[in-house]
């Protein structure tokens, strides 16, 4: 029986998330990740049964942590606003460290595995918030100045893509970083005229 080693796996993972990102997983066989690492294609089936089991194993990770901070802003109060900045671009920069590559995959690249359709769950669960503050708000104000929740799911798909581009469109973390805090800005100065 073979020892699995800790960093041939790592090595695979790597070697996956780079093909995966380019040329795209549909495109991308256990047989190029085996060649790109230098092992047999056995081998390779040894860590992992099959081309799915390599992709969650590099997007997952990414997929829980994003997960854990839309949870975290979720306890966002309007009361909370001035530190929200602060507090997501740490997060940012934390998140982009470890798992852009994975996120991008993702996002962009998951056609053919199960979790193809990780993008509109996302825009589910970030309309759901949107929902919430549309709520809140209407609790507090006048039946003619009303936020109809129909608009809670264009807004949330509106916000996450623009998120999601800028952690498209750059790689250096600091550009990547910088326009999030802008871009967030924005938003939020926005959404606080309003609300």
């Amino acid at each position: 029986m073979q020892v699995l080693k800790e960093e041939l796996r790592q090595a695979m993972l790597q070697t996956a998330r780079n093909m995966f990102l380019d040329p795209g997983y549909e495109k991308t066989s256990m047989k190029d990740i085996a060649a790109s690492v230098g092992v047999s294609v056995g081998n390779l089936y040894r860590y992992f049964p099959n081309k799915e089991a390599i992709f969650e194993a590099v997007t997952m990770p990414a997929y829980e942590r994003l997960l854990e901070m839309v949870e975290s802003s979720e306890e966002i109060s309007e009361s909370s606003m001035p530190v929200i900045l602060d507090r997501l671009e740490g997060l940012l920069a934390e998140f982009l460290r470890e798992y852009r590559q994975s996120l991008l995959i993702l996002l962009y690249e998951s056609k053919g595995t199960r979790q193809e359709n990780v993008k509109n769950a996302f825009f589910d669960r970030f309309s759901r918030h949107v929902e919430m503050h549309f709520a809140d708000y209407n609790r507090r104000h006048a039946p003619a100045q009303q936020l109809h929740s129909d608009a809670a799911r264009p807004i949330a798909i509106a916000f996450m893509e623009g998120y999601f581009e800028i952690i498209r469109l750059y790689s250096d973390e600091d550009q990547i970083v910088q326009a999030a805090r802008q871009y967030i800005s924005i938003w939020f100065t926005g959404l606080q005229q309003l609300l």
